[in-house]
């Protein structure tokens, strides 16, 4: 299959494996809602969070594995290499999970005896909860390597029906939670618990009989030239994903001791609501990354950024299709889904979904950058100043400021760091910062404005119900296609755009 074509293949993949499991989730989520109630799922939240601040690890070993099998597998001659590779992240992997084990281990004394706000009479429960999450980060962390070979091997459909199967499973014993009469937040933790499992033997078993490099773990065969390489890259991507976790459950902890569960749970839907948009452009870029370190690997540095910029573009026009209607509905849209809707959550969604829109504008630069393995410098400055809201939510709390400040200051210190990170990468990767604005932020301004406009006077004009959100969604989004599509897109996006849809009807027809 030509390198375009599995792009568009595994991108259609990653969608459908989308559209299932964002309605699925949605309906998921809505249940647990209902039966754990407000307080207990903040319960949950919180403690999710605590533990999942320090994932970080997970995300970036996961990010290492795949960069190095990428990279090593667009060179010619290199089954050895991607064996080694994959048997010296294997052992990485075991060893951080049970340094990480006994780390989390060891904050449990601190954070139960009076650090989170844990309502009274729950705290045994919260605890329990807490070693049953430890125990699905552990699983993470084996099946990590797994996942990053299939990615590296460009095998997308695999792992999105899994990710289906995933929800199904998720779903269905949610269903069954409501009928049987035990503690409610500790058997939804045993669920999520059993769901890991199963995908680390979906992913775990089908690797061991499809790739070669998929082998059990074998200390003899660790090489410290490749294990030096791995924990290296490694930490500056542990570091940059350690400052975008600390500062999401920062913000959650603080929100916690200033305020009471329900600002957390409330805060916790609206991260799960910027996690399914995101679905919209990490399918394309899981599908565009494994490509674009090829091409490094290979050493064609012009392609390379060619899919830089494709991927930044394209992935914030995916996300914006969604994501600008859905700013404007958020209300309607969080009652329609929710029985009981904490205070606060549409504004916290709004916050997280706009944030995450403008990082988009410059994602393949960081792709870019990680395929090179030249991170430390944007690891520093690119993801250092993301602590900077911490302590500004800390103080506008302190003196009393509404939440919608904190907001503002979320989104500006996200806008700025796209900035830094055009222009602090221009030697590394050899660009032009002006060419990058030129051929993708400007490129993408007039369909946004077109947009929001129509949106604004969309819920200006029509009364509020579901007519708004119809005509909303409609018009906002077909308005967003049509300009990005004459405006957005070069010449030789539009033509691969028509190729795209033509090959689309003609699996239909």
């Amino acid at each position: 299959m030509q390198a375009s074509n599995r792009i568009i293949v595994n991108t259609l993949a990653q969608y459908g494996r989308t559209i299932v499991n964002i309605l699925l989730t949605l309906y998921s989520s809505r249940l647990i809602l209902e039966i754990l109630g407000v307080s207990d799922y903040g319960i949950y939240t919180l403690i999710a969070g605590v533990v999942s601040m320090l994932s970080f690890f997970t995300n970036s070993l996961v990010a290492t594995t795949q960069r190095f099998l990428s990279v090593a597998q667009g060179k010619h001659d290199n089954a050895v290499e991607v064996r080694a590779i994959f048997n010296n992240s294997m052992i990485v992997h075991l060893f951080f999970g049970v340094i990480l084990l006994v780390v989390l281990g060891g904050l449990t004394p601190l954070l139960f005896n009076g650090f989170l706000n844990i309502p009274a009479g729950r705290e045994d429960v919260a605890r329990s909860l807490y070693y049953l999450v430890m125990a699905m980060l552990f699983l993470t962390f084996i099946t990590s390597p797994y996942r990053a070979s299939f990615i590296s091997r460009e095998n997308i459909v695999y792992i999105s029906i899994v990710e289906v199967l995933d929800a199904v499973i998720r779903l269905a014993l949610v269903i069954g939670l409501q009928y049987i009469d035990c503690e409610k937040l500790l058997a939804y933790g045993l669920i999520l618990f059993s769901v890991q499992l199963f995908n680390l033997l979906a992913l775990g078993i089908y690797g061991h009989i499809k790739y070669d490099e998929c082998a059990l773990p074998n200390l003899r065969r660790w090489q410290w030239d490749y294990g030096k390489k791995l924990m290296g890259f490694a930490g500056w991507t542990m570091y940059s994903t350690f400052c975008i976790a600390v500062r999401n459950q920062g913000i959650a902890i603080i929100l916690n001791r200033a305020m009471t569960t329900a600002i957390n749970a409330a805060y916790g839907i609206a991260t799960q609501i910027s996690g399914y948009m995101a679905f919209l452009c990490t399918s394309l870029m899981t599908a565009v990354a494994p490509q674009l370190m090829k091409a490094v690997g290979a050493g064609n540095r012009e392609h390379a950024l060619y899919l830089a910029e494709f991927q930044s573009k394209i992935a914030y026009l995916l996300l914006g299709v969604v994501a600008f209607p859905a700013m404007f509905q958020i209300d309607f849209i969080l009652h329609l889904w929710l029985v009981d809707v904490p205070p606060y959550t549409g504004l916290f969604a709004i916050m997280t979904v706009a944030s995450m829109q403008v990082d988009m504008l410059s994602t393949g630069l960081g792709t870019m950058v990680n395929a090179t393995g030249k991170i430390r410098k944007y690891s520093l400055w690119c993801y250092t100043p993301k602590f900077l809201i911490m302590p500004i939510c800390w103080l506008l709390l302190k003196y009393n400021q509404p939440l919608w400040t904190i907001s503002l200051c979320y989104f500006v210190i996200e806008a700025i760091m796209m900035f830094v990170r055009v222009f602090l990468l221009k030697n590394d990767l050899g660009f032009k910062p002006y060419d990058f604005i030129s051929h993708v932020m400007l490129r993408v301004a007039a369909p946004t404005i077109m947009c929001v406009l129509v949106c604004w006077a969309s819920c200006a004009f029509v009364a509020e119900g579901w007519l708004r959100f119809i005509v909303v969604f409609l018009l906002g989004s077909f308005i967003f296609t049509l300009s990005a599509y004459y405006l957005s897109l070069n010449k030789r996006e539009q033509t691969k755009a028509q190729s795209i849809m033509a090959s689309i009807k003609s699996r239909f027809a």
